[in-house]
C-alpha cells in the first residue's frame, strides 16, 4: 500500500500517542496532479476521534489573554460612556425638536408651534456667585513688647489721688512748714516719690523713673526726701545734684529748695553761668591747708619733676600747694550739700575746676529729662557718667578711699571689711518721659522702675507701646482759632483777649463754629469803655502768649504795647519764646495762646502745661494759619499721640469784618507805621 501523501504543515505536529493496535493509514483527499485541487494547510484523514480532535486544537489559534480592568477603571468608563450618551440624547433631543418645528413651518403654519416644542430662552445675568459670609477677624493684639518690662509695665498712680503728707511718713517738722505754704494733702506724683525715697519698707533700692503732666508737684516730691536725710548735717558735702535744661528752672528749684531748707543748716548752691566762672569755683570748693607731711614731701617731688620736664599744670593741685605753709597739703571741701545746675555749665566745673568730685553724691536728679537727652550739651551725659561712677584720682582721695584702693588693689581679704561705698539713687523725671532706649542708656540706670501718673489707672496699656503719648490735666480747656492767612493775626489776638480771655462789659460777643461774632463798635459810649477798662484792669489772671523766636516776641510785645487797649498797662501779659514752656511754674496763669504755632507735640503739651496746674482750672489757645491747619488740626487735635479723656478742642470761628473793624484797622496800622520807625530807627513814622 502506498505512503499517504501530505502537501505542506503550518505549525508542526506534536507527537501523537502510540495506540496497541496500529492505526489505519490515512486516504488522500485530492492528489497533487488532479485539476480539482484547492489548497489547504494540511489535510488527514483519520478515523480515530481522539487524533481528530487533537489535530484540531492545533489548528485553532490560542486567543490573546487582555488585561483585566479595575473596577474604578470600569466605573470611570461607564461615567464617561453615561456623559457621553447624555450629550447625544441632548442633541439629538433638539436635532428632533427643529427638525418638527421646520416641518411645522413648511407646511404653513407659522404662528401656531405645537405644543412642547417652544423654544426656551435662558436668562443669564451678571450675579456673583453666591460666597459664604466673610469671618471676622479678632484684633491683633500682641503679647509681646520690644521695650524691657520695666518700661512697658509701669506702676500707674491716679492723677486724682491725695493724701495727707503725715501718712507717708514725712517728719513733722516739713510737715508743719508744708502746712504754712498751703500743701496740706501730698499730689498724685508725691504719694508715689516720696515712699520710694524714704528709708523704710517700701524704699526702691535702684533708680526711678517718673511721668507726670506738668504742673503736678514733681519739683517737692524729689526734693523734699533729700532735704529730710540731710537736715543732721553739720558739714557740707556734696550729696545730692539736680540737672535741669534752663535758668528759670534752676531758680524755681532753688527756691522751693530754700524753703524747705529754713532752719537748717543744709546749703543750696547753683550753677547757671550768671555769675563769673572763677566765683562760682570758690562758691562750689573751699580750699584749706590739712598737715601731713609724708603726703606733702611726695605731693612736692612730683611737682619738682614736672618743672623739669616742663610740663607743670597751671591753676591745679600742685599750684595750690605752693600756697599753704610747709609739711601742709591743700585740701579740697565742698561748699554745698545740694547743686542745682544746668548741664552745661556742669560739665565745666567738672573738667576744670581743682577738688569737684562727684564721689559722694548719693543722689542725682535729672529733671525734664527728654529736653536733656535729646539736646546733650556737650556730651554731657558721658561726662557726668564718668565722674560719678569713676575713681577719683589719687591725690584728692580721703583716707577711707584710699585704703579701700590699697586692699582691693592687693587682694585683701580686709576689703571686705570695710563700709560699703554710697549707695547712688537716680531720679528721672519729664511729663513727656523718652522711650528711646539708646538715650536712656547713657544714663546707666540700675533696677530702675518707672511710675506713670495718669487720669485712670486703668489705661496703664497704651505706655507699653514705643510710641510716645502725652497726658494732658483733665482741667485744661483747648480752643482753636483759624486766622486766613495770618495777615491779621493780630487782631485776632486782640479779638481774643478782649472778649474771651478778659470776661466783662465787652462791645461785641463772639460765638462758636456754628455761629458768627456780631459787629464791633468804635463809637461805644464813652462810659461803658471805662466800665470795659476798670474790669480789666480787676482782672486777677495772668496771660502767657507763646511766640517762635525771641524777636518775635519783642515785635509782638512793642506792637501791643501801642494799641488802646493796651496802653494803660492794666493787663498782665507775658510774651515769651519756646524757652519758657519747660517746668516754669508762674503763679495766676490762666490763659495760654500760642500765637505761633508750636513745632512738634511735646512742645505743644509743655507751652499748654503752663496753666491749669495743681489741680486748678486753665486755658489753652492756638492760632492757626491755612498753611498750619493740616498737621495741626491731624497730628495736635485729633492725632493719638495726645491723651485729653473725653474732652476735645473746640473750634471756634467769627466773621473777618468783626476782627477788621475799620476803627480797629485804623489802629494797627498806626501801631504797625510806629513799630517800623522803632525797628528802623526813624524818628516819625512815615
Amino acid at each position: 500500500m502506498p505512503a499517504p501523501l501530505f502537501k505542506r504543515f503550518a505549525p508542526p505536529t506534536p507527537a501523537v500517542k502510540k495506540r496497541s493496535s496500529p492505526a489505519p493509514v490515512p486516504d488522500v483527499v485530492a492528489h497533487a496532479s488532479s485539476p480539482t485541487h484547492v489548497p489547504v494547510t494540511a489535510a488527514i484523514v483519520t478515523s480515530d476521534p481522539e487524533l481528530i480532535e487533537e489535530t484540531a486544537a492545533l489548528d485553532t489559534p490560542k486567543s490573546i489573554k487582555k488585561p483585566k480592568k479595575r473596577k474604578r477603571d470600569i466605573d470611570a468608563v461607564e461615567d464617561q460612556d453615561d456623559d457621553v450618551s447624555k450629550k447625544h440624547k441632548s442633541i439629538l433631543s433638539k436635532f428632533e425638536k427643529s427638525s418638527k418645528l421646520a416641518e411645522a413651518k413648511s407646511q404653513g403654519v407659522e404662528n401656531e408651534v405645537p405644543k412642547g416644542l417652544e423654544e426656551k430662552e435662558e436668562l443669564h445675568d451678571l450675579e456673583p456667585m453666591p460666597q459664604p459670609a466673610p469671618v471676622p477677624e479678632p484684633e491683633f493684639e500682641p503679647t509681646y513688647s520690644t521695650l524691657p518690662a520695666w518700661l512697658a509695665q509701669p506702676t500707674v498712680v491716679e492723677a486724682s489721688k491725695t493724701v495727707p503728707f503725715s501718712d507717708l511718713g514725712v517728719d513733722p517738722f516739713y510737715a508743719k512748714k508744708l502746712e504754712k505754704q498751703g500743701f496740706n494733702d501730698a499730689l498724685a506724683v508725691q504719694t508715689a516719690l516720696l515712699p520710694m525715697l524714704h528709708p523704710g519698707f517700701d524704699q526702691h533700692l535702684g533708680d526711678i523713673c517718673v511721668s507726670a503732666k506738668t504742673g503736678s508737684g514733681k519739683t517737692l516730691a524729689y526734693l523734699l526726701p533729700i532735704i529730710e536725710a540731710l537736715k543732721h548735717r553739720t558739714v557740707p558735702i556734696l550729696s545730692a545734684l539736680v540737672v535741669v535744661p534752663s535758668r528759670q528752672l534752676v531758680n524755681q528749684a532753688l527756691q522751693v529748695a530754700e524753703e524747705l531748707c529754713a532752719g537748717t543748716k543744709i546749703k543750696v548752691g547753683t550753677a547757671l553761668g550768671n555769675v563769673a566762672f572763677a566765683t562760682e569755683q570758690k562758691q562750689l570748693v573751699k580750699l584749706r591747708a590739712q598737715y601731713d607731711p609724708r603726703r606733702a614731701k611726695e605731693l612736692k617731688e612730683k611737682a619738682s619733676r614736672q618743672y623739669q620736664t616742663g610740663l607743670v599744670e597751671r591753676g591745679g593741685l600742685y599750684d595750690d600747694l605752693r600756697g599753704v605753709p610747709l609739711d601742709h597739703i591743700p585740701q579740697y571741701d565742698s561748699g554745698v550739700d545740694i547743686l542745682i545746675c544746668t548741664p552745661g555749665r556742669l560739665v565745666e566745673h567738672i573738667e576744670n575746676t581743682i577738688g569737684f568730685l562727684l564721689n559722694a553724691v548719693r543722689w542725682l536728679v535729672i529733671d525734664e529729662a527728654d529736653q536733656l537727652l535729646n539736646q546733650n550739651f556737650q556730651g554731657w551725659t558721658s561726662v557726668l557718667m564718668d565722674a560719678l561712677h569713676g575713681e577719683a584720682p589719687v591725690e584728692f582721695m580721703n583716707a577711707q578711699d584710699r585704703i579701700r584702693k590699697r586692699e582691693s588693689d592687693a587682694n585683701s581679704v580686709w576689703s571686705i571689711a570695710l563700709p560699703a561705698r554710697r549707695q547712688l539713687t537716680k531720679v528721672i523725671l519729664s511729663a513727656t518721659m523718652e522711650k528711646d532706649l539708646t538715650k536712656l542708656g547713657t544714663l546707666k540706670l540700675k533696677r530702675p522702675k518707672l511710675v506713670v501718673v495718669q487720669e485712670e489707672a486703668t489705661e496703664s496699656q497704651s505706655f507699653g507701646n514705643e510710641d510716645n503719648v502725652f497726658e494732658l490735666p483733665s482741667t485744661l480747656e483747648e480752643f482753636a482759632v483759624h486766622v486766613g492767612d495770618g495777615s491779621n493775626k493780630p487782631l485776632h489776638l486782640l479779638y481774643v483777649l478782649l472778649n474771651y480771655v478778659f470776661p466783662g462789659p465787652q462791645p461785641s460777643s463772639a460765638s462758636s463754629s456754628d455761629s458768627s461774632a456780631s459787629e464791633s463798635s468804635d463809637d461805644e459810649d464813652p462810659a461803658a469803655r471805662g466800665a470795659r477798662k476798670t474790669s480789666l484792669s480787676q482782672q486777677n489772671g495772668r496771660v502767657l502768649i507763646f511766640t517762635k523766636s525771641t524777636e518775635s516776641a519783642s515785635r509782638l510785645s512793642h506792637l501791643l504795647g501801642l494799641l488802646k487797649s493796651f496802653s494803660s498797662g492794666a493787663i498782665k501779659i507775658l510774651i515769651a519764646s519756646d524757652a519758657a514752656s519747660r517746668g516754669l511754674d508762674i503763679p495766676d496763669i490762666t490763659h495760654v495762646i500760642n500765637y505761633d504755632l508750636p513745632t512738634s507735640i511735646t512742645s505743644y503739651v509743655h507751652r499748654v502745661g503752663r496753666t491749669a496746674r495743681a489741680g486748678k482750672r486753665g486755658q489753652a489757645w492756638t492760632l492757626f494759619t491755612k498753611t498750619e491747619a493740616a498737621w495741626f488740626l491731624k497730628q495736635v487735635t485729633k492725632g493719638d499721640s495726645i491723651k485729653r479723656g473725653s474732652k476735645k478742642v473746640k473750634r471756634m470761628e467769627w466773621k473777618e469784618s468783626t476782627v477788621t473793624a475799620e476803627g480797629r484797622k485804623k489802629s494797627y496800622r498806626a501801631a504797625l507805621k510806629q513799630l517800623e520807625s522803632a525797628v528802623t530807627g526813624s524818628t516819625e513814622a512815615e
